[in-house]
Parts: C-alpha cells; structure tokens; sequence
C-alpha cells in the first residue's frame, strides 16, 4: 500500500530539481469546505463541512497549470443511515464515518476575467479509506479499508487581493472506483501564494 504523505516530499523534490531555472510562475495553497455524498442523491443539505485540500502548482503554459495536491474529507460511510432488514425486523445503520485520504495530479486551464481568473481541471488520484468501526451486529455494513484510484473534474476561480496573495473559490467532483463506487462533489474557499 502507498504511503502517500511519504511520497509526497520527494515528487515535489523533482519537480523544483526539473524546473526551468529562468522566471517560474509557482502557487502554494490550501482550501477548507464541505462535502456532498452525490453517489445516490443530490441535495443541497448534503453540504457539510469537513474537507481541506494543500497544493502546490506550477505553469507549464500560460494559461496552463501542472497541480500536485493532497486532500483530505470526512464523511459518512456508504451504509451509514440506511434502512436494512435483520432477522429480528428493521434497523438503522448506524451514521458512523470514514477518513478519505487523496493525493492527485490535477491539469488546469485558466481563462482571464478582467479582475479574476476562472479555470477548469481535470485530475486523476489515489484515494485512501479509514473507516470507523461499526457496531458488531452491522459489520458487513462497514466500509472497507482499501486503497483506489479516482477522478476529479471541476471548475475553480481565483481573485487576486495582492500581488502575491489571492482568493480562491473551487467545486470538485469526484468519483472514486471504490467498494461500493463514491461519488463526491466538494465546494471549497481558500487562500494562494503566487511566486
């Protein structure tokens, strides 16, 4: 299994190692928001706060951004709050949650606004789950402790405040090909540092 947050240091290592070494365009950032579990329904109640993200990006083109990023939501587990039949009549999964650890590579592409820029992306990841423990008699319920790949698409604008600092509005989905397959759609504000 791939240690992620190991993984990280030594990839972000090649890349300043690969730069060019005449005038870079880099941003750091990092973002808070919610998460909405759309595998089954969309709803906009679904919302609930408990996702951050860090990045670090790097133009490759002008309008074209290389994005390496670490992620990290907590939600309910896929089970949780279902209605299930039992031998003894109905029951409630019980609403506990899971860690969903990613780590992607995202390309954007950026349009200019006149005061912001808007932009598209499109990225591919791992995704790690930690799932709390369930109840014994709802175990088979349970998430699974397992490692995936998924994708992420969304659509993000950034509003510079200063030269160097800007904000940052984002709404990612993800979907994730996990046991039982998840989807996500994240909504997210935060800060970057551009140099």
């Amino acid at each position: 299994m791939v240690n992620w947050r190991k993984a990280l240091f030594p990839i972000l290592c090649g890349f300043a190692l690969a730069a060019p070494a005449r005038s870079q365009n880099w941003g750091v950032g990092a973002t808070y928001g919610s998460v909405n579990n759309v595998a089954n329904e969309f709803t906009l109640s679904g919302f609930k706060p408990s996702e951050y993200t860090i990045w670090v990006d790097y133009a490759v083109e002008k309008d074209v951004w290389l994005r390496l990023q670490y992620g990290s939501m907590w939600t309910p587990q896929a089970f949780a709050g279902q209605t299930i039949q039992t031998p003894t009549g109905t029951a409630t999964v019980p609403g506990t949650k899971e860690r969903i650890n990613y780590f992607d590579v995202d390309v954007s592409y950026h349009f200019w606004e006149g005061f912001f820029t808007s932009g598209i992306f499109l990225g591919i990841g791992g995704y790690g789950f930690n799932p709390e423990a369930m109840p014994a008699e709802f175990v088979s319920y349970q998430g699974k402790d397992q490692t995936v790949f998924g994708l992420s698409v969304g659509v993000e604008g950034e509003f510079r405040v200063t030269k160097v600092f800007g904000a940052v509005l984002r709404l990612t989905y993800h979907t994730i090909w996990a046991d039982p397959h998840r989807q996500f759609l994240n909504a997210d504000a935060g800060v970057v540092a551009r140099f």
